[in-house]
């Protein structure tokens, strides 16, 4: 019930700030100008949501420190382009707004040092991170679909490696390819890191235990696309020509033989 409570108090707070956008003195870089766009934006707007939700505790002041789940929404909000301007907005006097900020504070340590460029985390936060970017996210989507196999141990087929060689070319999944598995996961990160390495990169000499700049030592993984990538994405695009080739062949004959 209490935390019920708190959701409405959010609820009433952000369509305040809603509300708020149809006054004049709101400028265009106002909190509730930047609520909207975000809110229109695919990522930003489902990390907009798990902040309403997941910090509503932090936002009512009935919280002393950031939860996981608050942490994990601020990471993926201010890791969008339309969430950090939405951070960094101006509350023009409003003190609901100003309230939201100063409280949502103690959660700006972790999620500055999550989002800042160079730094390794855990391959939650990594996924939290890739899951609020559109292209990201459906890049990561088709790696979990194409690669069920791989994960349990079979082998790496050619739609799994085709699928991790687009996820590595994501900006947002930069930190993906060097987080480490802490064990707060919801999906089985060792496995999935290490039948990766072995059964697609061929690197049949890499261990969990070990660092990523240990790992990494006379490798270019991180930035190299999976092996026979480039050669199957080719493959895979000929398939698809020649299928559509048969279809109009076969309508083309078709055609003749209703003359």
């Amino acid at each position: 019930m209490e935390l019920a409570m708190h959701f409405v108090v959010v609820i009433a707070v952000t369509v305040v700030g809603l509300l708020s956008a149809s006054v004049p003195a709101a400028a265009a870089h106002s909190c509730a100008i930047a609520r909207v766009k975000c809110a229109y934006r695919k990522g930003c707007g489902t990390a907009l949501r798990s902040y309403i939700i997941d910090c509503a505790s932090v936002l009512a002041g009935k919280a002393s420190s950031c939860s996981t789940l608050c942490k994990r929404a601020l990471i993926s909000l201010t890791s969008t382009p339309e969430g950090k301007k939405l951070m960094a907005c101006d509350c023009n006097g409003s003190e609901f707004c100003q309230l939201s900020k100063e409280r949502v504070e103690i959660c700006r340590p972790e999620v500055s040092r999550a989002t800042a460029e160079n730094v390794v985390v855990s391959c939650s936060v990594a996924h939290w991170i890739c899951a609020a970017d559109p292209p990201c996210s459906a890049a990561l989507g088709y790696y979990h679909h194409f690669c069920h196999k791989m994960f349990h141990g079979y082998q790496c087929t050619h739609r799994c490696n085709n699928s991790l060689a687009i996820l590595n070319r994501q900006v947002k999944a930069e930190k993906l390819r060097t987080c480490y598995c802490d064990g707060t996961e919801d999906f089985p990160c060792r496995q999935m890191r290490s039948n990766t390495e072995r059964l697609c990169f061929g690197r049949d000499d890499f261990e969990i235990g070990k660092s990523s700049a240990e790992n990494e030592k006379g490798h270019s993984r991180s930035t190299a696309p999976p092996k026979h990538a480039h050669v199957l994405t080719w493959a895979l695009l000929i398939l698809d020509f020649i299928s559509i080739f048969r279809g109009w062949c076969r309508l083309e004959i078709r055609k003749i033989y209703r003359r």
